[in-house]
């Protein structure tokens, strides 16, 4: 038996910033006498008329985040919500300070800002997922981290909001490809239930488990630890991917 051909949990997890709180700093010049840049620049940010990363000219419970009215720079918004690595959001504002609203079509998550995987949890955890535009990422506003669950679990993680799981993805970060770990909502399959017909759905797939094709036909196959060759259980082997995934070991399916 072959390799998996492919995974359907991995895919680029950089997206666009969910927007739709975000506040427009006002046109209008403040009654100071003063050229707007000169009032703007008074605030002594690194970046204007904000900065993310540290949290920066933005008043009282706002907090600097993406300017989602053009994809470009940053801007002031409200915090509705201080939704943090646990929480969902539909918009910018359901998520804290020093975080931003990420994710697909069928969900999103507030991802925490960062410039290092320092400022990510640990062993798992990445600062790889570049906030991007049209496929483009936008100049100036850090990356957000990957979240720090284990794909192995086959319980609900900690560190994911309920109802999610944790799989395995590829990141694009400076253009470069990076496995991580990551929070996606979770179904009942487990080892040997179908996740689709012409295509996967790995959102049918159960907490440790993951949509892949081995051969044809998608189907949820248990996560293992390549690495140690650990996971599975009767005859089954670790199998790993055609392009490994390996973030703190490598991971595979059992089959």
């Amino acid at each position: 038996m072959g390799r998996p051909a492919m995974v359907l949990a991995l895919a680029v997890v950089a997206a666009c910033a969910h927007g739709g709180g975000s506040d427009k700093p006002s046109d209008a010049a403040p009654d100071t006498g003063k050229p707007i840049d000169a009032a703007i620049d008074g605030n002594g940010c690194a970046m204007q008329p904000c900065t993310i990363l540290p949290q920066c000219g933005c008043a009282g419970a706002t907090a600097c985040d993406v300017d989602v009215t053009d994809s470009v720079g940053t801007a002031c918004r409200s915090v509705l919500t201080p939704g943090t690595e646990t929480s969902t959001c539909t918009s910018l504002d359901k998520c804290d300070k020093g975080y931003v609203c990420l994710g697909g079509t069928a969900y999103s998550t507030c991802k925490k800002y960062c410039l290092a995987d320092a400022d990510c949890g640990t062993p798992r955890g990445r600062c790889a997922i570049d906030i991007s535009s049209g496929g483009m990422a936008i100049a100036g506003i850090p990356s957000a981290c990957s979240s720090n669950c284990s794909p192995l679990s086959t319980s609900a993680p900690a560190e994911c909001p309920a109802g999610f799981k944790c799989g395995l993805f590829t990141a694009t970060h400076n253009n470069t490809p990076v496995p991580i770990t990551d929070c996606s909502p979770a179904g009942a399959g487990t080892q040997g239930a179908s996740c689709g017909t012409n295509a996967g759905n790995d959102s049918m797939c159960a907490p440790g488990y993951l949509c892949t094709t081995v051969g044809s036909g998608f189907q949820c196959r248990r996560i293992c630890n390549k690495t140690a060759n650990t996971g599975c259980t009767g005859t089954q082997t670790c199998l790993g991917f055609q392009t490994p995934q390996t973030v703190d070991i490598e991971y595979g399916v059992c089959n």
